[in-house]
């Protein structure tokens, strides 16, 4: 039987929640799904835990560490069905209907629609992302400048708008492979939860070390993604250059190149807005430091700011 909907999960050292996944799988109304779980070079008990599950409608694979982004290619190759969801190996679905509701909303729009955004919260029940209207139709505009909407949404795909581009070579920058696609066609974003968003699990990788772990991937994201939308940044946004030019100084600063960082200072100081020249100016005395220190600072800060 073709399932309705493909559902690929990157894990990598993730057994302990894993039956969290699988248990809100088992809870949807929708049932008829095929889930590919891609273990990315995992050295736990993955394997024993998937396979503890016994059901025909998973498709385990197993590759070397290539980092979420290919370990997400590697699963799109298994997808059998017309639709596609990506849940991270530590999140759920919000309820049993939310499954349903994801195949029901993108089923009735047109097929230029490349996919269906819908809200998350996160384990406190807070809100995650920012969408002030119950439902839009967003263009490539729409997207790159981050005005009507931002933050963490959870999507469903359909299969075909994903062989417009594929996830990038960089452990994170989700947004490359989301604007390359949405330059071609229209997506929908609708105010209604479908996932849990669990960003305090320890090893998630929003937590700052793992910032660090992966600063030297992130400057070379940012500086494509630059590269790639800064004539539309410039026609209809000005401030998204001076923001992402600071991210990607702040990456560079963390990964070690500092002195490669400066052209980016410049450009957040010249486009970005008040709070983006504030912290341009931190980073330019904080980039005065060794790495170590520098290092260290940024762990300091991000552990301030959660307390």
């Amino acid at each position: 039987m073709i399932p309705n909907v493909s559902i690929i999960t990157p894990t990598y050292n993730r057994a302990h929640t894993l039956p969290r996944v699988w248990n809100s799988l088992r809870n949807q109304t929708e049932q008829n799904f095929q889930w590919i779980v891609v273990d990315d070079g995992s050295t736990d008990n993955t394997k024993e835990v998937i396979s503890g599950f016994n059901d025909l409608r998973i498709v385990y694979v197993y590759q070397e560490n290539m980092g979420c982004n290919g370990a997400r290619n590697r699963g799109e190759r298994e997808i059998k069905a017309k639709f596609v969801v990506y849940l991270d190996s530590d999140d759920e679905f919000f309820d049993a209907g939310s499954l349903t509701d994801m195949l029901h909303e993108i089923r009735a729009t047109r097929p230029e629609i490349a996919w269906v955004s819908f809200t998350c919260v996160d384990e406190f029940g807070q809100k995650v992302p920012h969408l002030e209207v119950e439902r839009m139709e967003a263009d490539y505009i729409d997207h790159v400048c981050e005005q009507k909407f931002w933050g963490e949404f959870f999507d469903i795909y359909r299969r075909d708008a994903l062989s417009i581009s594929g996830w990038p070579p960089y452990r994170g920058s989700l947004a490359l492979r989301h604007w390359r696609i949405a330059k071609k066609r229209s997506t929908l974003i609708i105010n209604r939860p479908a996932r849990i968003y669990y960003r305090h699990g320890g090893d998630n990788l929003s937590t700052a070390s793992s910032t660090l772990s992966r600063a030297a991937s992130m400057a070379e994201a940012t500086t494509e993604l630059i590269e790639e939308h800064k004539s539309a940044w410039l026609s209809h946004c000005p401030c998204q250059l001076g923001k992402y030019n600071f991210c990607m100084a702040m990456y560079l600063v963390l990964s070690g190149s500092s002195y490669l960082a400066l052209l980016g200072m410049r450009y957040a100081l010249r486009y970005g807005g008040w709070d983006i020249r504030r912290k341009t100016i931190v980073l330019f005395f904080a980039s005065l430091f060794p790495l170590r220190m520098r290092q260290k600072l940024f762990l300091w800060h991000q552990n301030w700011r959660k307390r």
